[in-house]
This record gives C-alpha cells, sequence and structure tokens, in this order.
C-alpha cells in the first residue's frame, strides 16, 4: 500500500489510474512517465508486480534530515527487488534533485537494497515506446484461462510459427495480437513491428533495458 496518496483531486500534474493486470487492480500515477514505466513493466517477464509509493526512508542530505519516498517498488521473480526514482533527464542535473538522488542511492545501498533512477530517455525510447503502446493495445479484454492458454499453447507448439504472420495463420488474428499483449507471446520490444518480425514462443517479451 502506498505510504501517501498518489492521485488527489488538487493537482496540477497529469495523474490518473494505470490498469496492472499483472497487480490485479489499477495502479495510480503521477505523470504520465510514470505511467509509461508501468508499461516497461507489465511486458517485462521478469517483473513479477510492483507498487507505487512504497516506503518512507529517512536519511540525510549534505548533512540535513530528510524523508524520501521512491516512486516504485518493483518485485522480479527471481524474489529481487527494486526501488525506482522516476525522473526527467534534466531534472536530474538540478543540484538538490542530484543531492537527493545521491543521498537515496547510498542509504539504500548501505541497507543492502537495489536503487535505480530511470529517466524519460530510456521510458520514451524509439521504437520500443511506439511498440509498447502497440502491444498493450491488444490487451484488452478477459484474460485467458489456464485451460485456455495451455489449448492454445499446444497448437502452437505443434505448428512452431515463426514470425507474427504465421502465428496469426494459427490461431487468427485477434487471438495472435492478444496473446502479445497479455505477453504469452513475445516479441522484440526494441524493434518496429511487423507482420515479419520474429516471435519467442515461450520466455516473453524482449527489451534489454528493463529487467529482462
Amino acid at each position: 500500500m502506498a505510504v501517501r496518496k498518489v492521485v488527489t483531486r488538487r493537482s496540477w500534474h497529469f495523474r490518473g489510474y494505470f490498469p496492472s493486470l499483472k497487480n490485479g487492480h489499477s495502479v495510480p500515477f503521477e505523470s504520465i512517465l510514470e505511467s509509461g514505466f508501468f508499461r516497461l513493466l507489465e511486458l517485462s517477464p521478469d517483473v513479477r508486480s510492483y507498487e507505487v509509493q512504497p516506503v518512507r526512508e529517512s536519511f540525510e542530505i549534505e548533512g540535513e534530515p530528510a524523508q524520501y519516498v521512491p516512486d516504485v517498488e518493483v518485485e522480479l521473480y527471481d524474489g529481487n527487488r527494486i526501488w525506482v526514482e522516476i525522473k526527467p533527464a534534466p531534472h536530474t542535473k538540478n543540484h538538490a534533485t542530484a543531492a537527493r538522488l545521491d543521498a537515496a542511492a547510498t542509504h539504500f545501498g548501505v541497507t543492502n537494497r537495489r536503487f535505480e533512477v530511470v529517466t524519460d530517455e530510456v521510458i520514451w525510447a524509439e521504437p520500443r515506446s511506439t511498440t509498447v503502446l502497440e502491444i498493450l493495445y491488444h490487451r484488452r479484454g478477459p484474460s485467458l484461462t489456464t485451460p485456455q492458454w495451455l489449448g492454445l499453447f499446444s497448437r502452437i507448439k505443434i505448428e512452431s510459427p515463426q514470425t507474427i504472420a504465421e502465428l496469426c495463420s494459427v490461431v487468427g488474428e485477434a487471438q495472435a495480437w492478444r496473446l502479445l499483449g497479455l505477453g504469452k507471446i513475445g516479441v522484440d520490444l526494441e524493434k518496429t513491428l511487423s507482420s515479419k518480425s520474429p516471435i519467442y514462443i515461450e520466455g516473453g517479451h524482449r527489451h534489454a533495458d528493463f529487467y529482462s
């Protein structure tokens, strides 16, 4: 549970709720940049779940006591956790912000926890950003039941499609894109999608920068 309320009525920022399948509920965000990061987490096969505004930490910044709340705590399938601050790249060059982030990194390091700063330069990197949006567009609708997925996966394993076009020929276009949207079938998110794009029947999506 977030240590402070993320979405409030009084705000000049773009705020809302991201429909997260991994968490089983909608996740509040404080900026478009945060929602963009959530999209990457949703499609990363190594990410089990994530929580916004997870903890309140106390430490010193340039000799002065301070309170700090990281933006997101990411839980990986291997049991590791990562605490993340999301910032526009230019903001990290501001002295006060840089000092705060340096102090946070030191604090989390001393307590043997992994801390990272993720910027817009990574979140909006192309063509990944556009490809992620295209993939998630097809996630809408009810989730597959386990028997439904196992039946489809059995057919796919037998036919062994190698591209999106071949996957469409095996299960139909709508179902093929639904499987991509759910991350049941993977693609290389670092590349622009086409009917000839290679697919990965096992292991989920590929995107080198985010926990996969």
